[in-house]
């Protein structure tokens, strides 16, 4: 065995650590990703195996919660500029929505009210409503209030669109 100088063999066995460290990190991360039958990740494998049912209470028991929130409760013209996130969480339920609701009427109701808060998230949005201080121009009351008004009762329709 050839002797190299200290340096290098001290090199040879840090990048020999590094390797295994890398190796050991990708093992551990595919280890999760285990593949179903089907082909899929067992966890999409899971979601999809997932009650109709149970998504259904769980979009329904989202838009309660939504019902409950400040930004649903409180005077749209004063509580707006601490509603960025909460404007993006309903809009992102209202997808989940239109996926759940059963029969035509139930239907006709949640996309009525689905594409009412999408119209509001849009006037929202394009009014400077939803960027934090110091992001850009900021809209004003006089616009954001009645944006986010007609918000607050897009998630009071989407409540009783689903008996709520």
């Amino acid at each position: 065995m050839p002797v190299l100088p200290r340096g290098r063999v001290r090199s040879r066995s840090l990048r020999l650590g590094g390797l295994v460290g890398v190796a050991v990190a990708v093992a551990a991360l595919t280890a999760g990703c285990e593949q179903s039958p089907d082909g899929g990740s067992s966890s999409a494998a899971a979601a999809t195996q997932s009650s109709p049912t149970a998504q259904r209470a769980d979009v329904v028991d989202k838009i309660a919660i939504f019902g409950r929130d400040e930004c649903a409760t409180e005077d749209a013209a004063s509580v707006y500029p601490q509603c960025a996130r909460f404007v993006r969480e309903v809009s992102n339920v209202t997808v989940a929505a239109r996926a759940v609701a059963s029969g035509p009427t139930e239907e006709a109701a949640v996309g009525k009210a689905a594409d009412a808060v999408d119209a509001a998230v849009d006037r929202l949005t394009r009014d400077a409503c939803l960027l934090p201080p110091g992001q850009g121009p900021t809209g004003t009351p006089q616009s954001c209030g009645p944006d986010l008004a007609a918000l607050q009762a897009g998630v009071r329709d989407l409540g009783t669109a689903f008996g709520g």
